[in-house]
């Protein structure tokens, strides 16, 4: 099992080599069935590990589901969790934000090439 405390240091390549596959004839339907996936495996690990702690908490006496209900979160928690739905929500929509990325990038491409070209020109 890995140390959780040196996940967080890891980097990994976040955006895959080559196209993308196409399922549909619409790119846009296969960019949301991606996102729909993704979101559907982050809440089904979401679940089992919720189940484990409920069950692991019920079996040793530790706390009920009303004291879950019930629990007062102080701002540092707030903060905490909502920092964690950024990151989620940045993950779900990183197929968008990464083929926004490309198209800025394109853009920045051709206008350095025009201006080198225009440069160029005028020499």
């Amino acid at each position: 099992m890995s140390d959780p405390s040196t996940d967080d240091q890891l980097e990994l390549q976040r955006k895959a080599k080559g196209k993308r596959p196409h399922y549909f004839s619409n790119p846009d339907v296969d960019k949301l069935l991606s996102m729909i996936m993704a979101l559907t495996g982050e809440l089904a690990v979401a679940r089992d590990r919720i189940d484990t702690i409920e069950r692991v908490a019920a079996t040793k006496g530790l706390f009920s589901s009303d004291d879950i209900e019930n629990f007062d979160l102080d701002a540092d928690v707030l903060q905490a969790r909502a920092d964690r739905h950024r990151l989620l929500l940045r993950e779900v929509n990183r197929i968008i934000v990464g083929e926004l990325e490309d198209l800025e990038g394109a853009g920045e491409r051709d206008y350095t090439a025009v201006v080198e070209h225009v440069e160029r020109d005028d020499k």
